[in-house]
């Protein structure tokens, strides 16, 4: 799993008193987890473009985490810094500026 999707488990009642208890939230973020795997699992499109996809994304919401992380399995994959740096620039072209600084910080790293 990925970036964002490592959150704690939820350790208190859910707001707005919907009636929902510890381990039910529980259960949602266990499907949202699962959901993330198979979304990000290849299928179609395989690991690498799913991976620069990630890239892209990660910058135009300026997630560093989800970046580093990204950055990081990216490179462990064997994408070059040309492939890298290609799919940066589709998440800069949408984002501006600043999905630019934040990529040209984490690129670094």
């Amino acid at each position: 799993m990925d970036c964002c999707a490592h959150t704690e488990a939820a350790t208190g009642p859910a707001g707005g008193g919907g009636g929902q208890t510890v381990s039910d939230v529980s259960g949602i973020e266990r499907k949202y987890r699962e959901f993330l795997e198979a979304a990000n699992a290849p299928a179609a499109l395989d690991a690498k473009t799913k991976r620069s996809i990630a890239i892209a994304l990660s910058v135009l919401a300026r997630c560093e985490p989800c970046l580093k992380s990204h950055l990081k399995k990216a490179r462990e994959m064997g994408l070059s810094q040309e492939e890298i740096d290609e799919a940066a620039w589709l998440g800069i072209s949408f984002g501006g500026s600043p999905a630019m600084v934040l990529y040209n910080q984490m690129r670094k790293g």
